[in-house]
């Protein structure tokens, strides 16, 4: 039963893409805020973040009617959660029944609520940075925010994009040793992701970024190493003040790891041919989520391609200092990044 109402909102989510086409204890996070310049300043007190709380609406809803309940609210959310006559699907109607009784599913989000009864601290770090993003992309609108509980569906982004709306799973940010993370069987090594301290981060690095990368097929591992590079550049440009392996979501002693074993790991990767390696198998085991990076042994952090595609475009940046952020996003040439950076860890 736990399994099939795990996916029932996923289900929800696809099944509406497919239709529009397409006392608690203080858990406040101090974070630091960028230095805004004065008309920066102006433009963060004009922004007004639209915050959307889809589960409220949804576990509050009267499951003895919920066709009503769902008409109710249409419009009030995109399409990609409530469609045009979603409230006629009958089978839909059942399986959302089905997911907001469900007794372990009410419990996460009863957790929930007590964790996020207001998202005051989100607001607080989402604002400066949105504040960065329209003075790099000054024609782009303020996205609006909807939050879900997902049913610790792991499989599921934990933030994604649907044209302006970022959608939040915050079950997906409720602290690494949230008891019903290693029931739901979720590894570790996700879990230790799951804090609130990256929720923000991720609306960069997992929706907004996607907006101002081009099409391209990713071919060979520098391919997948420079992309994934470009969304650390992304995200840190919003959040300067954020440490380093806080955008690379690993512990100090992961980041430690990598920087103190980087002239290593690239010297690996040349002598063993595999920067321009093309095949899945390679990309997957350097870029991909994992507990480590198994060519470099148990005790690495996992998706250590991340963080050499992050130093690459570090280092292009260093050595183009007039390369705008939108320049090095739209660049496409893995090969030319890389040869021009300059990037020869010592």
């Amino acid at each position: 039963m736990r399994k099939k109402t795990l996916s029932v909102i996923c289900i929800l989510l696809i099944a509406c893409i497919a239709l529009t086409g397409c006392k608690k204890k203080s858990t406040s996070v101090e974070v630091a805020k960028p230095k805004l310049t004065e008309e920066q300043v102006k433009t963060a007190k004009n922004i007004d973040i639209n915050i959307l709380r889809y589960e409220q609406d949804l576990f509050n809803m009267d499951t003895k009617d919920m066709a009503s309940g769902f008409k109710a609210l249409y419009g009030k959310y995109p399409e990609n959660i409530i469609a045009n006559g979603a409230w006629n699907n009958t089978a839909m109607l059942q399986s959302v029944k089905g997911f907001i009784s469900d007794p372990v599913i009410k419990e996460i989000y009863k957790d929930t609520e007590a964790k996020y009864a207001n998202l005051s601290d989100f607001k607080n770090q989402i604002i400066p940075a949105l504040t960065l993003y329209l003075t790099h992309f000054p024609n782009e609108k303020v996205p609006d925010f909807c939050t879900l509980v997902s049913g610790i569906d792991f499989q599921m982004p934990s933030v994604f994009g649907y044209e302006n709306t970022i959608f939040i799973c915050l079950d997906m940010y409720m602290g690494k040793d949230y008891k019903q993370y290693a029931q739901a069987g979720m590894p570790k090594y996700i879990a230790a992701r799951c804090d609130k301290k990256y929720m923000a981060t991720d609306c960069f690095s997992k929706a907004l970024v996607y907006k101002h990368l081009p099409d391209k097929t990713l071919v060979t591992l520098l391919d997948n190493m420079v992309f994934a590079g470009k969304k650390m550049l992304f995200t840190q440009t919003m959040f300067p003040n954020v440490e380093p392996q806080d955008i690379l979501e690993y512990t100090k002693e992961q980041y430690n790891w990598a920087i103190s074993h980087e002239s290593s790991i690239w010297h690996y990767l040349i002598e063993k041919n595999l920067v321009y390696d093309k095949s899945d198998d390679v990309a997957r085991r350097m870029v991909d989520e994992a507990p480590f990076t198994r060519d470099f042994g148990n005790n690495s952090p996992g998706r250590l391609g991340v963080f050499i595609g992050f130093q690459i475009i570090q280092s292009y940046m260093k050595t183009h200092p007039g390369t705008t952020l939108k320049d090095i996003m739209n660049m496409t040439d893995s090969q030319k990044i890389l040869k021009e950076s300059g990037y020869k860890p010592k």
